[in-house]
């Protein structure tokens, strides 16, 4: 019975799930949140007004929302929203596109020159039940002839080279735009420290070659990842400060006004507008504090929930190292990924990386990763994950990142290093219960965490 487990709600895929940790661990267990603070909107009256507000005051512009279409939108060139993708939650993308539409076309603006490009960055396309999910059901009814998702293979401009040297190439259509409008949430990123406005463009709407001369920058030969590479790092990273270089130059071709949000537990708490490269500055002064979680102690075990980040075990990486910041590090610690994994690996570059290393103690695999497969030379999308999962399990232990998912258990064990618990036929709930009891019967004095935010920052005081 419910009343014999405690309240502890995470996301299996589309559903939520809950009770599996028994009520005699409840002083031993934590439900790690965004801090109170975070969670109260940063404006006044309904998120209408406030959207109305910071589109007539945009940051980095002297004219309103309203006062630039009239100056910049030519027929034929269209007004170009740039949302997130099927592997994000969207709940901002949502709410804004209807009421950026309705103004837009208010604006004397023509259906025919409205378009909605979905920023896949170098994931798979959607398929054709993914779109309503991003945008809206009855939204993608009446809009789906203008809707177009960017294919970083096909369709791209080429317009030079970043100060470092990145080639440059993004999706035709934000070329052919009278103005470009990314429509973003800004969150914390493993390795590019804060995702959102500025990353909209590249990895959004880049090319593949562009993406994979920008992400090897976050290697190191010693670390596995450069310093700067953090979460909620973005002064000093390389990877973070590559991109917004690149927006700057794509600023003197296109005119790019851009929408931001931060949405804490299901709920839009912040906007903004105007200039990209201004909002992710503006951004960065508030996520890392939204989002950090103070503790005393690691615990034993952090049970992590990854919301639609459980499409695929490549995705599902980021909330695996989430939790990892929070579990402890002397070979007892364990992770449990809660995810079902419906997309399988996910990656196919990250797919071969780790067959290739499958049989390699966790040094060699890891030098030969970065000696392989991480230069600029050799760097392909999802080459970065093994890296990752090799100095995660460096530090806490082989076998010890652990999953409930529906994905095939020989398949994670053998190639993925990671160690399935959950039976073919079991619940997801009855998978963590065994699991907890499991551990908590060998470990009876370790705390547990509870995690449902693959955006948080665990901070160990």
């Amino acid at each position: 019975m419910s009343n014999d487990y405690l309240d502890t709600p995470i996301s299996w895929g589309n559903e939520i799930i809950n009770n599996f940790i028994p009520i005699k661990y409840e002083k031993q267990t934590k439900f790690l949140h965004p801090p109170d603070f975070s969670k109260k909107k940063m404006y006044d009256g309904s998120f209408e007004d406030a959207l109305e507000q910071v589109l007539n005051n945009p940051i980095g512009y002297d004219k309103s929302y309203n006062e630039l279409v009239k100056e910049k939108y030519e027929k034929g060139r269209p007004i170009v929203l740039v949302v997130d993708d099927h592997t994000r939650p969207n709940i901002h993308t949502k709410i804004i596109l209807p009421l950026m539409i309705k103004k837009t076309l208010s604006l004397g603006v023509p259906k025919e020159d409205i378009k909605v490009l979905i920023a896949t960055g170098t994931h798979r396309l959607p398929r054709t039940d993914e779109y309503s999910k991003i945008v809206g059901e009855s939204f993608y009814q009446e809009w789906k002839e203008n809707i177009i998702a960017h294919d970083c293979d096909k369709d791209v401009v080429s317009i030079g080279k970043s100060d470092v040297g990145t080639p440059l190439a993004f999706n035709a259509l934000a070329f052919e735009s009278s103005i470009l409008i990314p429509v973003t949430d800004t969150e914390l990123h493993y390795f590019a420290g804060q995702a959102g406005t500025i990353k909209e463009i590249c990895p959004g709407i880049a090319s593949r070659n562009t993406v994979r001369k920008n992400h090897p920058k976050m290697f190191d030969r010693e670390l596995g990842f450069v310093h700067e590479c953090s979460l909620g790092t973005t002064e000093g990273n390389p990877v973070i400060s590559d991109i917004k270089n690149m927006v700057n130059i794509i600023k003197q071709k296109v005119t790019i006004f851009g929408i931001d949000t931060i949405v804490t537990e299901g709920k839009i708490v912040y906007v903004n507008a105007g200039d990209l490269v201004d909002l992710h500055d503006e951004a960065s002064k508030l996520i890392t504090k939204m989002r950090t979680v103070k503790l005393p102690k690691a615990a034993g075990i952090v049970i992590s929930g990854m919301q639609s980040w459980g499409i695929n075990l490549y995705q599902a990486g980021k909330g695996i190292h989430a939790a990892w910041k929070a579990v402890k590090r002397d070979g007892k610690g364990v992770i449990l990924a809660v995810a079902p994994l419906p997309d399988g690996v996910g990656n196919e570059n990250y797919e071969k990386v780790m067959k290739e290393t499958a049989e390699m103690p966790l040094q060699e695999g890891l030098e030969y990763i970065l000696d392989n497969y991480c230069t600029e030379e050799t760097f392909k999308i999802g080459n970065q994950k093994p890296v990752d999962t090799f100095r995660e399990l460096k530090s806490i232990g082989e076998g010890n990142i652990k999953a409930v998912s529906d994905m095939n258990s020989e398949e994670l064990s053998k190639y993925y290093r990671v160690t399935p618990v959950k039976k073919p036929e079991e619940s997801p709930v009855d998978a963590i219960k065994r699991e907890i009891e499991d551990y908590m019967s060998k470990n009876p004095d370790e705390l547990i965490y509870v995690m449902d935010d693959p955006g948080l920052l665990v901070v160990i005081e």
